[in-house]
């Protein structure tokens, strides 16, 4: 599955370092808002990897009995 967790949650990281870095109230606002994104991103990704796994679980024993 496309998509990296761990990676969603440097460029939040790196939103928020901007945004605290930032001259003006708008840029800083943008940026703040681009590390919450990045977070939301990186927890659906994280639910989604989860539930496939649990899947990938319940449906593996059925392969075996066939």
């Amino acid at each position: 599955m496309p998509g990296d967790p761990k990676e969603c949650r440097v460029q939040a990281l790196a939103c928020a370092r901007l945004a605290q870095t930032s001259a003006s109230q708008q840029a800083r606002d943008q940026f703040a808002n681009l590390a919450q994104t990045w977070v939301r991103l990186a927890d659906e990704l994280e639910s989604t990897e989860n539930l496939l796994a649990a899947l990938d679980e319940e449906i593996e024993p059925q392969r075996r009995t066939g």
